[in-house]
C-alpha cells in the first residue's frame, strides 16, 4: 500500500555480528573464544588510539589545519585444522588509514595511504610459536600471554607498512636559500687570495722610525 511505513528487520547474521562486537573487547581479546565463535569485528577508530602510528603523522604539528584521521580495520577469526589434525585459532586482520607524512623532495605534507593485510595463527606456548614462526607464511603467535591487544597488533602491521620514503608523485624541491652580503663576500674573497694582503702592504707608505736607516744624524 502506497504511503505505508516499511519496517526494517535486521537479519540474524547482522544481529550476531553486532552482538559479537559488543562482547569482544579489542583491547583485551580472548582469541580462542573469538575464533570458536567465528568472530568478526569491523570498526573505524580515531588515529590517536594508535599513538605510535600517530607520531609518524604530521597531523599533530598542523593542528586544526589537519583533517581528522582515523583507521578503518576489521578482524575475522575461525578454528582451522592443521596437518596433524589439531584445531588452531586463525585471525585475519585488515586495516587502512591515510597519514600526512613529509615529502622528502619538497618537504611539504603529502597524504599517504597505508594499508595492511595479515594472517595470524595461534599456538599454545611461546616456545612453539618461536619454533614455527620462522618457516610459516603467516605470523605465529602464542595464546600463553593472555588476552590480545588487537589494536596494538594492527598498529604493528601498519607501522611495518609505512613507505621508506614519502614523496609526491610530482613536486619541485625548494630553492636553496641565498643571502647576499657585499662585505662578507669581499672578506671571503680576500681570504681565498693570500697575495691580496701582501699587495696591500706593499702599497702602504714607509714610516720613519727610531733606529732605522734614516741617514746620519747631524752634529
Amino acid at each position: 500500500m502506497a504511503g505505508a511505513m516499511v519496517r526494517w528487520c535486521a537479519s540474524p547474521a547482522f544481529l550476531l555480528h553486532r552482538h559479537m562486537e559488543k562482547n569482544f573487547n579489542p583491547r583485551r581479546l580472548d582469541v580462542l573464544a573469538f575464533a570458536q565463535a567465528g568472530g568478526q569485528i569491523s570498526q573505524e577508530t580515531a588515529l590517536h588510539e594508535f599513538p605510535r602510528l600517530a607520531r609518524e603523522s604530521l597531523g599533530g604539528f598542523l593542528g586544526d589545519a589537519a583533517p581528522a584521521a582515523s583507521v578503518h580495520w576489521q578482524a575475522q577469526a575461525s578454528m582451522r585444522r592443521s596437518a596433524d589434525g589439531q584445531a588452531a585459532p586463525w585471525l585475519h586482520c585488515q586495516a587502512q588509514t591515510i597519514l600526512l607524512l613529509q615529502c622528502q623532495r619538497c618537504l611539504q605534507p603529502v597524504p599517504i595511504t597505508v594499508s595492511s593485510d595479515q594472517w595470524f595463527r595461534f599456538v599454545a606456548t611461546e616456545a612453539q610459536a618461536e619454533a614455527e614462526d620462522e618457516d610459516a607464511q603467516e605470523d605465529v603467535l602464542s595464546l600463553e600471554s593472555g588476552p590480545l591487544d588487537l589494536l596494538a597488533l594492527i598498529e604493528d602491521d601498519l607501522l611495518m607498512a609505512l613507505p621508506p620514503v614519502a614523496k609526491h608523485a610530482d613536486c619541485t624541491p625548494p630553492a636553496p636559500l641565498v643571502h647576499q652580503d657585499a662585505a662578507f663576500d669581499a672578506a671571503q674573497a680576500q681570504k681565498r687570495n693570500p697575495f691580496a694582503q701582501l699587495a696591500h702592504l706593499a702599497t702602504r707608505p714607509l714610516q720613519a722610525g727610531n733606529g732605522g736607516d734614516g741617514g746620519e744624524q747631524a752634529d
